[in-house]
């Protein structure tokens, strides 16, 4: 990204990114963080929570790649952004830390402390089929009522496809998706 100007930031609309969106897309796909930590040591200060987005986007589970050392950086909304990074990243012991360091941030306490899912699976798919609406599905005709069957059983014994493969798959479908346009 080239180097913006605060001055430009301050009058530009809420979409004012969306030019370089495949640009940022790609630095996430390929996990980029060399130009993100470049253009962070001399980007304004309306850009750093953007480019830490970015960065906890580029992360993963077992590697933080340094975003722990953004977690009492003195703007909050960066803070916000690591709070959310590192929640994300399930990095549950810095997040109490920030927590901890910062008592009075409502935002970081939220992702310390917000319950990660909303009760047991059993639960939740008994809410989901007290609100479906299935007063037609006697309506709906199908070509058999039968349950699915199969006798050939060759496929039980394949191996399971690599995560390489999976991903290049759905990368090509993707692509395909949006009419061929990356």
């Amino acid at each position: 990204m080239a180097a913006i100007s605060s001055a430009t930031l301050r009058g530009a609309p809420h979409s004012w990114l969306l030019p370089y969106r495949n640009d940022l897309r790609r630095a996430i796909q390929f996990s980029r963080l060399e130009p993100i930590k470049l253009y962070l040591t001399r980007c304004p200060l309306e850009m750093v929570p953007v480019a830490i987005w970015l960065w906890g986007k580029c992360a993963d589970r077992f590697r933080l790649y340094g975003l722990s050392g953004f977690c009492y950086y003195r703007s909050p909304p960066v803070r916000k952004q690591v709070a959310k990074a590192l929640r994300r990243l399930e990095a549950w012991s810095l997040l109490d830390e920030m927590a901890a360091a910062f008592p009075d941030d409502e935002k970081i306490r939220w992702f310390a402390n917000a319950p990660l899912s909303h009760g047991p699976f059993a639960e939740r798919l008994a809410n989901f089929k007290r609100n479906v609406d299935d007063s037609h599905a006697g309506e709906v005709s199908t070509p058999s009522r039968m349950p699915f069957w199969a006798a050939e059983r060759t496929w039980d014994l394949t191996p399971p496809k690599s995560v390489h493969l999976i991903r290049r798959m759905l990368r090509r479908i993707q692509h395909w998706v949006r009419w061929g346009v990356s």
